[in-house]
């Protein structure tokens, strides 16, 4: 098999994991496990296009979570813009008393919110919520994961952990 056709393969591969949006679907399965079968007449050349498709889809990947984000800053403007808007408007319907009014594509109308009456609390409650009458306050906790795994390093057996297996990657540099 020559560097083109596994060339080819590889790009079938890839659009094949792109069609099925990076699961592994028994088609695909089928068309990974024949390129590794023949891996072992020519594993160099073999790998090094694998560890090249990895590359390229990492890299697509890369530039499709940079655009992702540029899109997700736009949308984020777009919404605080009509926020702004949407309060301007609410504010002028509020101050000067104008009653609901039929557009030719909407219907606009100052509205009292529903659900239950927000708290105000006193400025003090965020710095020193203890102070708070004991009904009134909930215990917060926190799990010392630093703690229990010194505890466990050092031998100690504990009943509701234990230390996992780190696992093993693969580095293509």
């Amino acid at each position: 098999m020559t560097l083109y056709q596994i060339a080819d393969d590889l790009r079938a591969l890839g659009d094949l994991l792109a069609e099925s949006a990076g699961e592994v679907t028994p088609e695909s399965e089928a068309a990974l496990a024949e390129f590794e079968r023949e891996i072992e007449t020519d594993l160099v050349a073999k790998v090094d296009s694998y560890c090249s498709l990895i590359r390229e889809l990492e890299q697509r990947a890369s530039v499709r979570l940079i655009e992702s984000t540029r899109l997700r800053k736009l949308a984020d403007a777009d919404n605080a813009a009509a926020e702004r808007l949407r309060e301007r408007l609410r504010f002028v319907f509020s101050e000067r008393g104008i009653p609901p009014l039929d557009t030719p594509r909407f219907r606009v109308r100052l509205s009292k919110n529903g659900g239950k009456a927000p708290i105000q609390f006193s400025p003090w409650v965020a710095e020193a919520p203890e102070r708070l009458p004991e009904e009134f306050r909930a215990p917060l906790w926190k799990v010392r994961t630093d703690a229990i795994r010194e505890a466990l390093e050092a031998g100690r057996h504990l009943d509701f952990a234990n230390l996992g297996d780190r696992g093993t990657r693969l580095d293509i540099r």
